[in-house]
């Protein structure tokens, strides 16, 4: 009897461990390939369904609630209208429901956010928070992420961008190393 309790309970243990392995999503880090951009409602702009190899696309996670991300908007406004041609910039609303606040905040605020603007709503279940926030491993916001020729190249804050750093990205040398190096250098 006891070797038969013993086995059952390798089984129910081992078919535990392999319904949660299948069941976890996919780790998105630096150096990954991303071809989908995940399915989320877009408020302003050219809806981006996937990634364009031969493209650079900036995506700044942020909600209306976020004091930092709203401070940040200007600044990317200003990095967009001087690479508007050379870098897509998204803008996606993250972690809140309420879809009208975040359109007002918007028509509020055109000014400073001349980008593509995305919202996935709040819930856990949506397509971006599956497919990008989680397995990013993003547990505060703002957030960029820098994907070019299909690859994540960074994961950042808004507050390390600027002028030299995305030059690096349309000049093709773009690696972290000098990227913060830069960023550092322009904090001083």
């Amino acid at each position: 009897m006891k070797t038969i309790t013993k086995v059952t309970g390798t089984v129910l243990f081992l078919l535990f461990c392999a319904f949660n392995s299948s069941a976890q999503v996919a780790y998105l880090d630096v150096n990954e390939k991303v071809d989908q951009y995940p399915t989320v409602e877009w408020l302003k702009g050219a809806p981006v369904t996937k990634f364009e190899k031969d493209k650079i696309y900036l995506i700044e996670l942020w909600a209306t609630w976020c004091k930092p991300c709203i401070a940040a908007m200007p600044h990317l406004s200003e990095l967009n209208s001087k690479f508007k041609n050379k870098i897509i910039f998204i803008a996606q609303d993250v972690w809140e429901d309420d879809l009208d606040k975040v359109k007002e905040f918007i028509a509020e605020n055109e000014k400073m956010m001349d980008f593509r603007i995305g919202y996935s709503g709040g819930k856990v279940t949506s397509d971006f928070h599956k497919n990008w926030i989680k397995p990013s491993g993003t547990f505060g916001i703002p957030r960029t992420f820098i994907v070019q020729n299909n690859t994540l190249v960074w994961m950042t804050s808004p507050d390390n961008l600027n002028e030299e750093i995305l030059q690096l990205l349309v000049d093709h040398k773009f690696s972290i190393e000098a990227a913060e190096k830069l960023a550092e250098k322009n904090k001083l």
